[in-house]
């Protein structure tokens, strides 16, 4: 049990969702992972994870994946999301709000692609 929330589950499905390599790698990681901490910012989200070393992103590259928005009844501007990945491995899902506070429970979700032409997924390393 990786003890992430309906949420986290949700939008880590999405983001990691498709026939790349490296998301097949990431969605094996998800499996085996545990969440080392859980911050609230008042807007937003912060989770960490920890996976083992042994199911790692060939070359072990850093990059950050993006392009899944979030809707949601209670919330009136939208949500967005992060997930980083340091060093082949995944490191942290970010949530937040666009200029609002962040709801106590996000009710009637739905997510969805940045893009409508489809994903355009870049894993080369960035150190941003």
């Amino acid at each position: 049990m990786n003890n992430l929330t309906k949420l986290e589950n949700q939008v880590l499905e999405k983001l990691l969702h498709g026939p790349d390599e490296v998301l097949t790698i990431l969605r094996q990681q998800v499996k085996q992972m545990q969440v080392s901490s859980r911050k609230m910012t008042g807007v937003g989200f912060f989770t960490k994870f920890v996976v083992s070393p042994d199911v790692c992103v060939p070359g072990r590259p850093t990059f950050k994946l993006g392009d899944v928005n979030g809707a949601a009844d209670n919330v009136n501007h939208g949500l967005g999301f992060l997930l980083y990945v340091k060093d082949g491995a995944l490191s942290m899902l970010e949530g937040y709000t666009y200029d609002e506070p962040w709801p106590d429970e996000v009710r009637g979700l739905v997510l969805t692609y940045s893009s409508r032409e489809g994903r355009k997924l870049d894993f080369q390393s960035s150190h941003s």
